[in-house]
Parts: structure tokens; C-alpha cells; sequence
């Protein structure tokens, strides 16, 4: 998943957030890449970000964002992609999670 240069800023944070434990942070920032990700049309990924992140307890306007890019992607999506989307949350930790996006974003 190459981002534009544009997004690099979010990745920063991201990496700096989850090394300092700040997990309402990295779930603001998952949410925001998902944001980003469906902007590109790499709506799977998005919704695999966003399942993961919707596990966990995050601010109010956060979870309104996540719930209604979600809502969206269900209804845009094929049944299977969020049945593999879900089940992929369920296996991964947000910890798991961070480092994939860092990693697949440094290609």
C-alpha cells in the first residue's frame, strides 16, 4: 500500500503514538488512514483497518467516523470481504495491526 507523501505525516504519528501507548491516538490515526485508503478506492483494506479498530474503546467523534465509514463500506462491499474482515480483527492485535500498516507502507 503506497500512500501519497501527503499521508507520511500520519504514519509518523502513528509509529510515534503506538511507541508511546497512546491508543486513543492510533485509533484516531487507523481511522484516519481508512479515511484516506477509501479516498484511493482500497476500500478492503479500509474496512480490515476499520473492524479491527471498531474492537476497541475510542472517543466519541472517533467512533461516530469509524461507524459511519463502515456502515458505508457494508453497503458498498461484498459479503465476503467483511466476513474476512472480521475475521482478520479477530486474529490480529492493534499492535499487529500498526506494525503491517508501517511496514507495508515503508515498501
Amino acid at each position: 500500500m503506497k500512500v501519497s507523501s501527503l499521508v507520511q505525516p500520519l504514519f509518523d504519528e502513528l509509529a510515534a503514538a503506538m511507541d508511546a501507548e497512546l491508543m486513543p491516538k492510533v485509533i484516531d490515526l487507523l481511522v484516519e488512514i481508512a479515511q484516506h485508503l477509501i479516498e484511493r478506492n482500497d476500500k478492503a483494506r479500509a474496512v480490515e483497518i476499520l473492524s479491527l479498530a471498531l474492537l476497541y474503546p475510542m472517543r466519541a467523534l472517533t467512533l461516530d467516523l469509524a461507524e459511519s465509514l463502515y456502515n458505508d463500506l457494508e453497503s458498498e462491499l461484498c459479503p465476503r470481504v467483511m466476513t474476512d474482515a472480521r475475521d482478520l480483527a479477530e486474529l490480529l492485535t492493534l499492535e499487529d495491526m500498526v506494525r503491517l500498516l508501517i511496514a507495508e507502507h515503508a515498501e
